[in-house]
Formats: structure tokens, C-alpha cells, sequence
């Protein structure tokens, strides 16, 4: 049975608002060895699901420098220090997109990649959206707000339109939520 690693010791090699990257010193718990390990710090993540009455999810394309494509996603992003998820999630929500809703609910939290990341993402659902506003866009997004029938959703999963893992995992959630 696998058991925890100790760190003995931690080193900060890199470090912004978005992301800081360190080398643990560990202790293996089966050899009694040390080996060094790199670790991706990062805030909590959230993303959204808006859908509005008619069963339209809200979704929004967005450049994204990684992957250097345009990606089709769900709104989401950090949350702020001091600041709760899902009051982060209804605001990147609305700054993203203009919408806004009184019914949110948590479907799930998830590791992105606990092999290398230390952080989680929350992923939440807003039923009955509605557009209360304009988009509160920094001056690095350029984002297009559109609709998507609901029922599409696992074609464009499938065929790889919508491919980014934590959008893809929100809405596996949302499908085990309304089960």
C-alpha cells in the first residue's frame, strides 16, 4: 500500500500572481531514499456552467497561450486571495460574460494534474441565466460569448471542439449532479 512522502525540505525557484514553481527535497517512505520533486503551485481554479431557461450553456472562446489555439470553454478562472469559490465563480461568470444567475450549485472539486500541481478546481453549475450586463473583460482577454444547446454538449466533447480537460471534467460532473 502506498504510503506519503515526507518533504524534508522546499525550495522556491520561481513565483507570480498565477503560478509558482518549487523543488521539494522528499523522503520515500519504502526505500528510506531522498529524491528531489518539482511542484506547480497555483491559486484554487473555478469554472462555471451557465445555462439559461431554455437549455442553452452559456460558453465562451478564448486564445490560450499553451495550447496557442482558440479554445471553446466554460467561464472560470483564480480565485482571488481572500475570496470563497463559488463567489469567485459568479463573478468570473459575469465578468466573462455579461450573465448572472440567483441558482448556483457545486458539482465537484478536482485535482488538474496531481502529479505535478498542488492546487484544486471547483466546478460549479447557474441554472436560469440571464445577460445583466456587459462583459468586465482585463486588458488580456478578448473573449466571444456564445450559446450551445446543452444537448450538443457530448459531441463536441467527442469530436474535440471542447478539449480542455477541466471543462471536460465539469461537465462529467454536471451529468453525475443531475443524474
Amino acid at each position: 500500500m502506498p504510503k506519503k512522502w515526507k518533504t524534508l525540505g522546499t525550495k522556491q525557484i520561481f513565483g507570480n500572481r498565477i503560478f509558482g514553481f518549487r523543488e521539494d527535497k522528499v523522503l520515500s517512505p519504502k526505500t528510506e531514499n531522498t529524491h528531489p520533486v518539482w511542484v506547480m503551485d497555483a491559486p484554487t481554479w473555478v469554472n462555471i456552467i451557465p445555462i439559461t431557461k431554455e437549455k442553452k450553456v452559456i460558453m465562451i472562446k478564448q486564445y490560450r497561450f499553451g495550447s496557442q489555439e482558440i479554445s471553446l470553454e466554460i467561464p472560470g478562472g483564480m480565485v482571488d486571495a481572500g475570496e470563497d469559490a463559488l463567489p469567485a465563480a459568479t463573478r468570473e461568470m459575469k465578468e466573462e460574460t455579461g450573465y448572472d444567475s440567483e441558482e448556483v450549485h457545486t458539482i465537484g472539486k478536482i485535482s488538474p494534474n496531481p502529479a505535478l500541481m498542488s492546487n484544486h478546481t471547483y466546478s460549479y453549475v447557474a441554472y436560469n441565466v440571464e445577460k445583466t450586463g456587459d462583459q468586465q473583460l482585463d486588458n488580456m482577454e478578448d473573449i466571444e460569448v456564445l450559446e450551445v444547446d446543452l444537448n450538443e454538449i457530448p459531441t463536441l466533447i467527442t469530436n474535440g471542439e471542447i478539449d480542455h480537460s477541466l471543462v471536460v471534467s465539469a461537465f462529467y460532473l454536471l451529468d453525475q449532479f443531475e443524474k
